[in-house]
């Protein structure tokens, strides 16, 4: 007996909609192994939402990861993962590489069959290119063209950057499928939107089919107004924000870019990263970026928590149900919200630069988190790999020699 779950419901509203896994595949078995444990009462629901294998027709269609859950997932198997190569002929450098695009390529193949049947609709797997090149096009570039040949269904992401959608145009051009990260502003939906066009003009006038890419633009909504200058914008106006009116602020700016998208004749879906689970003063749990959101066609990429939150609310008999009116924000919040700068940057179109897309507090504080991960997993390679040209001089004689100190 078939089950509807919020993936169902989802596509009740908009057979478009979507619900992608938010971590490695490596871990998707483990965990669903846990639920059953843990929710013998929603076995149906979980067996509905998480079938044995990434299959046409129910469960998730697609799969993102980033650095730091691809670091996680090799730091959690260590043995598994660097088993596979010869330690002593690599540089840290290429293990790390070898070890990012082995996660890859494994999670695109357990996505392959999937990708088949649907046409190449769904069965994505994402790969991001290095958070530390998120100010270089050539080094951004090359490394997404890298991440592209590991699998046809590897679906780039690159920072939504000045210099990011430089690389976006460049990979759509020539046929690959993008996924646009680091979204937090309607502004760079719209250069977002514009590159993919500029890239896909070029693929036509170089004959290169681009009817099967996918492209998402993803808005990393949970992120959005936790950043300390929101607050601290709001402190300096004499307002006070509660954690309602943060939501609403972002809901709303989700809803300037559902309505820029729907308005766009590029064929691009809005994918919700960062969805938060909220607790009341009673210790309910609930998420408005579920229960307010899906009306129109969205993609969204769910965390295991955010789907054990799921689990956990089925087998209760209170089940997440998305959107089925329009959002109507309350007049009060927005006028409020309007004072606020930081606000306004997100909401209204044109209101902050491409240069300083990757200037905005939450792009930096997500690429500082992306590029702890990258350095941890760096580090980790470097313990493995044997020092191929080991210091023949100390630190104390180089400083002496050149600076004339001690150490």
């Amino acid at each position: 007996m078939s089950v509807h779950g919020y993936r169902e419901r989802l596509k009740a509203n908009d057979p478009g909609s979507e619900v992608w896994w938010d971590s490695s595949p490596v871990v998707y078995a483990p965990f669903k192994s846990h639920l059953l444990d843990k929710y013998p009462a929603a076995i149906a629901h979980i067996e509905q939402v998480m079938p044995d294998e990434f299959s046409q027709g129910s469960g998730f269609s697609s799969v993102t990861t980033n650095p730091r859950l691809v670091t996680a997932a090799i730091l959690d198997k260590r043995e598994y993962w660097s088993s596979r190569f010869n330690l002593a002929s690599l540089s840290p450098a290429e293990l790390r590489k070898k070890l990012y695009n082995e996660v890859i390529a494994e999670g695109a193949a357990a996505l392959q069959a999937l990708w088949v049947q649907s046409g190449q609709v769904e069965g994505w797997m994402c790969a991001q290119v290095d958070p530390v090149d998120v100010r270089c096009i050539e080094r951004m570039t090359a490394r997404g063209l890298e991440l592209q040949q590991l699998a046809p269904n590897v679906m780039v992401k690159v920072p939504g950057s000045l210099e990011g959608m430089a690389t976006v145009e460049y990979l759509v051009a020539r046929g690959g499928s993008v996924n646009i990260t680091f979204c937090f502003t309607v502004s760079q939906f719209q250069a977002g939107l514009q590159a993919i066009e500029r890239g896909m003009a070029t693929a036509r006038s170089h004959g290169i089919d681009t009817r099967h890419c996918r492209h998402v633009i993803t808005f990393m909504i949970g992120r959005f107004a936790c950043q300390p200058e929101f607050a601290l914008q709001a402190a300096e106006r004499g307002l006070a924000l509660s954690p309602e009116e943060l939501r609403w602020a972002e809901l709303m700016v989700y809803e300037q870019i559902q309505a820029l998208v729907a308005a766009s004749t590029v064929p691009v879906k809005t994918l919700l990263s960062s969805i938060k689970i909220d607790v009341d003063e009673r210790g309910n749990k609930h998420c408005w970026h579920l229960e307010k959101t899906g009306l129109k066609a969205t993609c969204y990429t769910l965390t295991p928590d955010v789907v054990e939150f799921l689990i956990e609310r089925e087998s209760h008999g209170k089940p997440v149900v998305p959107a089925t009116q329009p959002l109507t924000p309350p007049a009060s919040i927005f006028a409020k919200l309007i004072r606020i700068p930081y606000f306004c940057e997100a909401y209204f179109i044109d209101s902050i630069e491409a240069y300083d897309f990757g200037n905005h507090e939450a792009f930096i504080n997500a690429c500082n988190e992306a590029n702890s991960a990258h350095r941890r997993l760096a580090d980790y390679c470097v313990r493995l790999c044997p020092v191929a040209k080991p210091f023949k001089r100390s630190l104390t004689a180089l400083l002496a020699a050149e600076f004339g100190v001690i150490a």
